[in-house]
């Protein structure tokens, strides 16, 4: 392996490590944001369902207005009926509070049926505030957990960013752009390795998406220090050293 590809392999290390610890984070930060969004669901739920039981209460306290009224109606009436003079008369009020009675007896049960309902809302209102609750004391455990990963791994980041930048220095900045390209497409796995598909034959294949490579390309690894890329996963190629080869360098 030249000194182009040693150089990219380091910045590979590096960059391994770093997009380890941002792949943890990313799922610790969607655990987060996904338990926001319950609890702002559950907080606009609430909200309409307590819009809802106002709405209710208003109506259902018009509601015991005019029973009321009507109850205060036919107290008159019955009063009138004392005073009725004659059958005709008291026949026309008794057919008047008894007209009044059955239409009060209607408000009373839609009356009783808004309270039952009012129950209902209430039960429902009381639910979605304890969801609320669960999912608020989620969300502050998920921030917790993230608050203590990024301290866990502050120092480990900061240290693998320098290294980062000593690494960068030895590459060439047009490859150092394209090995970032494709380090940010493959989570930090910017190079792989070339295998041989067969002992006995030269056929070797790309070992990040096993895709056959052609004898040009190997044979330019092999003799130059240049980068060959993978014309199917875009990754860098390099041969693996051997140990006896690692022993020399």
């Amino acid at each position: 392996m030249g000194q182009t590809l040693e150089a990219l392999h380091r910045l590979q290390a590096v960059e391994l490590q770093l997009a380890e610890i941002r792949q943890g984070r990313e799922s610790k930060q969607r655990r987060v944001d996904n338990h926001k969004r319950h609890v702002v669901q559950a907080e606009s739920q609430l909200s309409e369902h307590r819009a809802l039981a106002i709405q209710r209460q208003i109506k259902q306290d018009a509601l015991q207005l005019d029973v009321t009224a009507r109850e205060q109606t036919i107290d008159k009436h019955r009063q009138a009926l004392n005073k009725a003079k004659t059958n005709k008369e008291y026949a026309a009020v008794l057919e008047a509070m008894n007209t009044e009675k059955a239409d009060n007896a209607k408000l009373e049960g839609e009356v009783l049926q808004m309270m039952e309902e009012a129950q209902t809302l209430q039960e429902k209102i009381e639910q979605l505030e304890k969801d609320r609750t669960e999912a608020t004391e989620r969300m502050t455990q998920a921030q917790t957990v993230l608050d203590d990963f990024d301290k866990r791994t502050r120092a480990q980041r900061k240290q693998l960013e320098g290294e980062r930048s000593v690494c960068s220095a030895d590459v060439d900045p047009s490859i150092l752009s394209s090995f970032t390209r494709v380090a940010e497409r493959h989570d930090g796995e910017a190079m792989v390795s070339v295998f041989k598909l067969h002992p006995k034959r030269e056929d070797y294949a790309c070992s990040g998406c096993n895709m056959k490579l052609t004898l040009d390309l190997v044979n330019t690894l092999k003799t130059r220090d240049e980068v060959q890329i993978c014309t199917n996963c875009a990754r860098i190629l390099y041969f693996e050293q051997s140990a006896k080869q690692r022993s020399r360098a």
